[in-house]
């Protein structure tokens, strides 16, 4: 179907309707881009009044900065009332994932979605998944430039941030599509207030978690595993695994964490012939809910009210269950960095009087 008749199947669902429009759980800007434009595309064309929402936390600095620079109207699904809502819509996530605050009685209209399609997804009046896309941000980039809407600079430097972020600056992921849409976007991009939102202040509990990460990577093989243990910003479980998937002697990363409710975890892999968001489905499989695409994954097990021993050995059996899916159960274990890092200063030379 081309996205003139996808834009008249939008028309009839969502013309002068209020639509709810849902990201997944603790955004990303691809998620907070491809919703916002997705809004603006609804309210444009079709007059619909429309609501960006999120389930969970925008806690990542670099995404909350986005939001403020760009004044993103996106708000806490918490502080809407569900009722009010005729239509629902679901960005970079689809229904039961286990990755959205969508209620199960609530059935979507609209799912705009990269990554795989769901048994759940085939249910919904109307669906646009894309997996050769790199991100949903490139779905609705083009949406808006079909529809012939111009694309105001602050949305054209969201959505080149939200391309840019999930294809890690076009390389992972990205295609021709990809290429297109950011270049296309680029001219109307702000580039300072882009420096502004990927280089923020940081707060003292992201250098402590980094550090503790540092501390307690374990390497198996070709793998690096990470437990964060409990986390203020689970955001930290996907930078973390991103960062040591750099390390050269490594093809796969597994980190994990966990806050109130659930344990949470990101894999990454450097090989081309590997699809880590199956793999993350295998490892969860009768406990949590997984997804992703390609070389990226992720999924999260519900733990709350588990008793701190039951915990433990879950922590201890996903572990397992990853290592025998890689191949790496046999593989010895060492730390990434020895217990004790003490470097011996530079002999002086000359004058030692600091300068």
């Amino acid at each position: 179907m081309v996205i003139e008749e996808r834009l008249e199947k939008l028309r009839a669902i969502a013309r002068n309707k209020k639509v709810l429009i849902l990201t997944h759980n603790n955004p990303d800007p691809d998620a907070i881009s491809a919703g916002w434009a997705l809004g603006y595309l609804l309210r444009k064309k079709f007059k619909a009044n429309c609501e960006l929402a999120y389930g969970g936390l925008i806690a990542r600095a670099e995404n909350r900065a986005m939001v403020r620079l760009l004044n993103i109207d996106i708000k806490p699904l918490d502080s809407l009332n569900i009722r009010d809502f005729e239509v629902f819509a679901l960005v970079d996530t689809q229904p039961r994932a286990g990755n959205n605050s969508l209620p199960p009685r609530i059935k979507a209209s609209i799912v705009f979605d990269h990554h795989s399609a769901r048994k759940s997804s085939q249910r919904v009046e109307f669906v646009d998944i894309r997996l050769r896309y790199g991100s949903s941000a490139t779905i609705l980039a083009e949406y808006l430039h079909r529809a012939g809407l111009p694309i105001p600079q602050t949305m054209a430097t969201a959505l080149y941030l939200g391309i840019k972020t999930d294809t890690q600056n076009l390389g992972r992921h990205a295609t021709e599509v990809d290429y297109n849409a950011a270049i296309a976007l680029y001219p109307k991009v702000q580039l300072k207030v882009l420096s502004q939102i990927e280089y923020p202040d940081l707060a003292r509990d992201y250098f402590i978690d980094f550090d503790r990460g540092l501390h307690e990577a374990e390497i198996y093989g070709k793998v690096i595993f990470c437990d964060l243990g409990f986390l203020k910003n689970t955001d930290m479980v996907a930078l973390m695994a991103d960062f040591f998937l750099r390390f050269s002697e490594i093809s796969w990363s597994f980190v994990m964490g966990t806050n109130d409710s659930r344990l949470i975890f990101s894999l990454r892999t450097k090989r081309s012939n590997q699809n880590a968001g199956e793999l993350a489905r295998r490892m969860v499989k009768g406990l949590g809910t997984a997804g992703g695409h390609g070389r990226t994954g992720g999924g999260q097990i519900p733990v709350q009210g588990l008793p701190s021993e039951k915990a433990e050995k879950l922590r201890e059996a996903i572990r397992k269950r990853f290592l025998k899916l890689v191949g790496q159960e046999n593989a010895r274990q060492e730390r990434l960095l020895p217990s004790a890092m003490i470097l011996p200063l530079p002999p002086s030379a000359g004058d030692s009087t600091p300068t």
